[in-house]
């Protein structure tokens, strides 16, 4: 057996990972046989606490993507992960405040009801404000980010299929009642919205992975993030049931289709910001390096016309002497 195996480009101690597919595997068990005879296991929480887990370990592995120490992302979570869920409880909030009658209500983030845009929005500023502290550029570090961001909005999805909620239209034909296409809630069967985005962030994840290795503008990975995930947002928004649709009050337009409609332009607008500052950039510094090139060239062509010259005095000299002699 190998000691290292690479994934994804990735390397990874053999040892050690079947040690924790084996703990995980345990620990699922465990879980499983919990919720079957003892209590109502929170599979929803666990997934979420999964995502955490992964991406901090797969962060660690990209900083140096970014030039950024591995163990920032330790230093990141304390800031990301309460704020993230502030914001995720507070957005829903705010979009639900008639179903609350106290303070506390609206604080039983254990109850239910988060709004992944709130918990983006919340991360982000705990981002930003770690990075400060620690003077580290907040693009560079957004950037890493993403990439772990989508995937484990890929993996949380599935929490929606343990809770039974979030899902699409009913399906009437019988044709198309089979999962993954549909998902059978209560004898009834609707479109597998959940299934939907989980793939479309899992292929995201793997876009975003290429584009952090393979581009250096700063913001460029982030700005991308927030038109792909704005965009399919924004479409599968229409395919969820109405149950699972927040409304604005006194409209007939969704919270998060707006939302991601204006996240998909602001990463519009910022992509087009950055493309066109690095095409200035690369432009100027081809325009000096030009430049220095001429001026080197015709600095040589100076010494080179100046020992021509002194050459021909030289000769003059001797010619001159030789005709005295």
């Amino acid at each position: 057996m190998k000691e290292y195996f690479n994934f994804l480009g990735f390397k990874i101690n053999t040892k050690k990972f079947l040690i924790s597919l084996a703990i995980f595997a345990g620990v699922v068990l465990v879980l499983v046989l919990c919720d079957l005879l003892l209590f109502r296991v929170s599979w929803y929480g666990f997934l979420i606490g999964c995502a955490f887990l992964l991406a901090v370990i797969i962060a660690c592995e990209l900083m140096p993507e970014r030039n950024l120490k591995k163990d920032l992302p330790y230093d990141l979570i304390w800031w990301i992960f309460p704020l993230s869920i502030i914001g995720a409880r507070f957005a829903f909030v705010i979009n639900n405040i008639e179903l609350y009658n106290s303070f506390w209500e609206m604080c039983a983030v254990w109850q239910g009801g988060l709004s992944i845009w709130g918990g983006v929005m919340g991360g982000a500023i705990g981002l930003v404000i770690c990075c400060l502290i620690k003077k580290v550029n907040p693009l560079s570090a957004m950037d890493v980010a993403a990439p772990v961001l989508i995937l484990g909005q890929s993996i949380g999805r599935w929490g929606n299929f343990a809770n039974v909620e979030v899902y699409g239209w009913e399906i009437t034909n019988d044709a198309l009642k089979w999962f993954p296409f549909g998902v059978n809630v209560n004898g009834t069967w609707h479109l597998a919205n959940f299934f939907y985005e989980s793939l479309l962030d899992l292929i995201g994840f793997f876009v975003l992975l290429f584009l952090l290795r393979k581009t250096k503008q700063k913001g460029l990975v982030a700005s991308s993030y927030l038109m792909y995930y704005g965009f399919i947002r924004f479409f599968l928004e229409d395919l969820r049931d109405p149950e699972f649709i927040m409304i604005i009050p006194g409209t007939d337009i969704a919270w998060s289709k707006l939302i991601s409609g204006i996240m998909f332009l602001i990463g519009l607008i910022a992509l087009i910001i950055i493309l066109v500052v690095d095409y200035v950039n690369k432009r100027k510094n081809n325009l000096v390096a030009v430049k220095s090139q001429s001026e080197k060239t015709k600095i040589n062509e100076d010494k080179k016309t100046t020992k021509k010259n002194k050459n021909n005095n030289q000769e003059m000299i001797i010619d001159e002497k030789t005709k005295k002699d």
